[in-house]
């Protein structure tokens, strides 16, 4: 006879809290290792979290280190190790900051922004290839969804 822990692990693991996080995870995964794998197939050698930090980046020109770790929702040394291949990458340049002397800012270099672009539209396409096997209006119904479900819940990053 199992244990009342192991019944407990089990009970849980058969519940919808378990099996919607399972799933999401699952799905992220899935997506990052698909869309990675179109990155590279169409030579644009960006991870995915490269390729956000630079997105940000494009939209928040002059971020600091500690900005883009907050908008990405990483730490700011994972964040700095980023940066620091996209700067000898020459994706991005770095200068002071404009008000803060100790601090950093950043820029996409016109070659960060062009590949940025063309890994977005690599990106797009295989995600909406993923989807392709729900109707639009399920894709929509699904968005909906989970945009309610995030709105719920705290978070440091609305990437």
């Amino acid at each position: 006879m199992p244990s009342r822990d192991a019944q407990g692990l089990r009970t849980f693991r058969s519940s919808r809290a378990y099996r919607a996080g399972t799933l999401l995870r699952r799905l992220h995964l899935g997506l990052t290792e698909q869309v990675e794998a179109q990155l590279q197939a169409a030579g644009l050698q960006l991870t995915r979290p490269q390729a956000v930090a630079l997105m940000l980046l494009a939209e928040h020109p002059g971020a600091s280190n500690a900005e883009l770790a907050r908008l990405n929702g990483v730490s700011p040394q994972t964040m700095h190790q980023m940066m620091t291949r996209l700067e000898r990458d020459a994706l991005v340049v770095r200068a002071p900051h404009p008000r803060l002397r100790r601090v950093q800012a950043f820029q996409a270099t016109p070659r960060g922004v062009d590949l940025v672009l063309r890994g977005s539209q690599v990106a797009r396409a295989a995600i909406e290839d993923s989807l392709r096997t729900l109707r639009a209006a399920d894709q929509d119904a699904l968005i909906g969804l989970l945009e309610r479900w995030a709105s719920s819940l705290p978070s440091t990053s609305r990437t």
